[in-house]
């Protein structure tokens, strides 16, 4: 049974990184080796600024941090928030291949154990990419040898059986970049490459419950046009679609929305840059992230968003942040993978304002990463310490929904 929405008005990114330019995505700066580890203050004691703005808009007052101990979830690959749990890979099973993480968990905050989710026959695979929503998970295994393959599973609830929704077709030609995918209420709509008629394609799906049937909603050819990243919202679907110069030198990105109610209803673009990628849809709000030209639409940018169907678009404050990236959003907050790691915010979408979370000193040592959220759960990544292979774990908490602040103005 799924559990009710709450009321509210990368290995990964390693295998993504790969598309659509060859610039390197730069990782988040972090504290030089020489930085000491004195002075760590834990998830309720850093303070988030001293300015009195930020003050008044922090939100390190009203969440409960709590942690996600280790030696309950193992070494953890790929994680995400599917709004009322954690969804993550681990090599927590005694029986995983060295270095990978072949099974999906799933911890729900309170339960004294996570639960394994899908028992991964290929022990020597590793789970790289996860969307989930409220219990409905999908995910992509790949091999850790390096072959050319993936596979794209949904299991539609706990306990369920997997289904195998896509897979690579094993020609050369053929990209192994892992798929992109969203999950929202009985819907999964994803992006892979294929092979076709006249020669490798790219391709955007749909599946819903009761069937999980896949359709095909576009395709381009993949020497001209890739599809990627697509997010949904009721009948309103986003995707990045990706066009190459004719020698593959350069391409132009755009933002486009689909209306699956209206299958005969051409894209809309939406954005005016030919810039944008990672877009997310909320109600009636879209959000993308825009890169300076001539970047990969994997590396840090700036967010902008609009308000459909007009779709004016502004640029929005990602405070503390300079510059961010895989932006992800729920029921009243978008949270981002921020340049600058020791700095730790969300964007308020209902007060149309930064929130600041934490600010760690940058001689500590500890930063966050890959923060992630869905409904009202929020989870990140802790790493305790200058060193970047340094103990670390999952660390998570509620936000406040719509209308729900424990402070006032």
């Amino acid at each position: 049974m799924r559990r009710g929405r709450r009321t509210s008005a990368l290995a990964s990114a390693a295998l993504l990184g790969m598309a659509a330019c060859t610039v390197a995505v730069p990782g988040p700066r972090s504290a030089p080796p020489s930085a000491a580890s004195s002075n760590q203050p834990s998830a309720g004691d850093a303070v988030p600024s001293a300015t009195s703005a930020s003050r008044r808009l922090g939100l390190r007052d009203e969440l409960d941090v709590l942690t996600f101990p280790r030696d309950l979830s193992g070494t953890t690959l790929e994680f995400v928030s599917d709004g009322s749990a954690i969804l993550y890979s681990s090599s927590r099973a005694p029986d995983s291949a060295l270095e990978s993480a072949p099974d999906l968990w799933r911890y729900e905050p309170g339960a004294t154990e996570p639960t394994l989710v899908w028992h991964n026959p290929e022990r020597d695979h590793s789970i790289v990419r996860i969307a989930g929503d409220l219990g409905t998970a999908a995910f992509v295994d790949v091999p850790t040898d390096g072959e050319r393959a993936w596979n794209l599973w949904l299991v539609p609830e706990p306990n369920a059986d997997a289904i195998l929704l896509d897979t690579h077709p094993g020609d050369d030609d053929v990209s192994s970049l892992v798929p992109s995918f969203t999950v929202r209420d009985s819907l999964i709509a994803w992006t892979s490459f294929d092979r076709g008629p006249d020669g490798p394609v790219s391709q955007l799906f749909v599946a819903s419950a009761p069937s999980w049937q896949p359709r095909l909603l576009q395709e381009r050819h993949a020497a001209e046009a890739e599809l990627w990243l697509p997010s949904v919202y009721g009948s309103h679907l986003v995707y990045t679609e990706v066009r190459y110069a004719p020698d593959r030198s350069t391409d132009e990105r755009f933002v486009y929305l689909l209306d699956l109610a209206d299958p005969e209803a051409e894209p809309m673009r939406l954005d005016t840059s030919g810039r944008a990628t990672m877009p997310l849809i909320l109600s009636d709000t879209v959000l993308w992230k825009e890169t300076d030209p001539g970047l990969n639409m994997f590396t840090w940018g700036r967010m902008v968003a609009c308000t459909i169907p007009d779709c004016e678009p502004e640029p929005i404050s990602t405070a503390p942040q300079d510059e961010v990236n895989y932006p992800s959003v729920g029921e009243r907050f978008a949270a981002w993978w921020g340049l600058d790691s020791f700095s730790f915010g969300v964007y308020d979408l209902e007060r149309d304002q930064p929130r600041f979370i934490e600010i760690y000193p940058a001689e500590s040592g500890d930063n966050v990463l890959r923060p992630h959220v869905s409904g009202s759960l929020l989870v990140w990544l802790f790493v305790d310490g200058p060193d970047p292979g340094g103990p670390s774990e999952l660390r998570y908490a509620y936000l406040p929904m719509a209308g729900g602040d424990r402070l006032g103005d």
